[in-house]
């Protein structure tokens, strides 16, 4: 089959949205060319960033695409509504990395249900969509279902059946090659208590609090163990005067056990501080997939984390017993793994991280793409 014409239009390119286009785009055999604006003001993104996009299709020489690969940030309605015909009737695979039907808000923020009907709308006017989790698939198609429910009336039947019929699930792609480096860096001997990572945002649908409390319980129970805390801040160091949350508080108590406090600025600092930990948490009540987790687990770490979300689709599932832990348990289940990790699994654990390096993934996504553009072809061909 030809080589195709992809476009990529992403309206938030950065962290693992970026990661995940040029990682696709490097290792795929078509030619995947990336519109995108930068990472901020989400908001006007779902909004605006059609209008933006139409009119750099409306550029001379632009050339037309064989297929589009559009992120949920965008509103697919209006890109294919306002871009010259050429761009507008191009076959659409919409990935959703999140949605904002389901995303999950500060515990005082109120919900603006506009940007979920942009996500609604958007899967409805796709050729093809797909989920990075099984999880994310069937919550978004649940709230749908729900919110449809409570419209007062003339909602159409099935909406949630087409999204269903249309929809399916593919994992985020990693590009794990630095990783490989970082491995290659680690120190062959260990010693001293194992390093527990926690790498998330620190907001609360990632559970600093929860991580908080658990940990100053280790310590009090004077359970081994020494602490990496690091993901996205708001401030590069953060400090419980300045306001930086449960886990800076903690810190204090916790003194020299904690080895690093706050965000990594370089990829390969990042990466070289995740080598060397032994065991990396999640503390999450939402998280659609955790690729912060599985480069962890591709870099050796031993993963703990809730039964629940997205994770059991992560973790082979005969591990389940020994690597997932019930919500509401996590100090009382990590006292006993910090005793006595199962350093015995780490090879298992790695392996099944790398089932979603890019090398493995690409030639799907590149099959799901051309299946999209040959059926595009068909139903515009003439019946003899």
């Amino acid at each position: 089959m030809k080589r195709l014409r992809v476009l990529a239009l992403e309206p938030y390119h950065g962290l693992s949205h970026a990661a995940f286009l040029e990682g696709y785009a490097r290792h795929s055999r078509h030619e995947v060319e990336i519109w995108s604006l930068p990472p901020r003001k989400w908001k006007w993104r779902m909004r605006g960033s059609a209008y933006h996009f139409a009119d750099l299709a409306r550029r001379p020489g632009a050339l037309a695409p064989d297929a589009v690969l559009a992120s949920d940030f965008l509103n697919l309605c209006e890109w294919r509504a306002l871009a010259p015909p050429r761009f507008g009737s191009a076959p659409s695979l919409l990935y959703f990395h999140e949605n904002q039907v389901t995303y999950p808000l500060g515990e005082l923020a109120p919900r603006d249900f506009h940007y979920g009907w942009i996500n609604l709308s958007s899967a409805l006017a796709a050729d093809r969509i797909l989920f990075n989790s099984s999880f994310h698939r069937e919550e978004f198609i649940r709230a749908v279902t729900a919110v449809l429910a409570r419209m007062p009336d003339h909602v159409p039947g099935g909406l949630p059946e087409r999204i269903r019929e249309r929809s399916g699930v593919f994992p985020v792609g990693i590009d794990f090659e630095p990783h490989r480096r970082a491995l290659a860096r680690r120190p062959a001997v260990r010693e001293g208590p194992p390093v527990l990572l926690w790498n998330h945002r620190w907001e609360h649908d990632k559970g600093p609090d929860l991580l908080a409390g658990a940990l100053i319980e280790l310590h009090r129970g004077k359970v081994p163990f020494r602490a990496v805390i690091c993901g996205q801040t708001s401030t590069r160091k953060p400090r419980a005067s300045d306001g930086g949350g449960p886990l800076a508080s903690a810190a204090l108590e916790l003194g020299d056990r904690v080895l690093h406090l706050g965000y990594i600025a370089r990829r390969e600092e990042y990466l070289d501080r995740v080598a060397g930990a032994d065991i990396v948490v999640s503390t999450a009540r939402h998280d659609f997939f955790g690729v912060a987790v599985v480069e962890a687990m591709f870099l050796g770490c031993l993963p703990v984390l809730p039964r629940a979300l997205a994770y059991p689709e992560i973790v082979p599932a005969h591990l389940h017993p020994e690597l997932l832990y019930e919500p509401g348990t996590l100090a009382e289940f990590l006292s006993g793994f910090l005793r006595s990790p199962p350093y015995h699994l780490q090879e298992e654990v790695a392996a099944a991280a790398g089932r979603f390096d890019w090398v493995h993934l690409a030639p799907e996504l590149d099959r799901i793409l051309e299946a999209l553009a040959a059926q595009s072809r068909d139903a515009q061909e003439p019946e003899r």
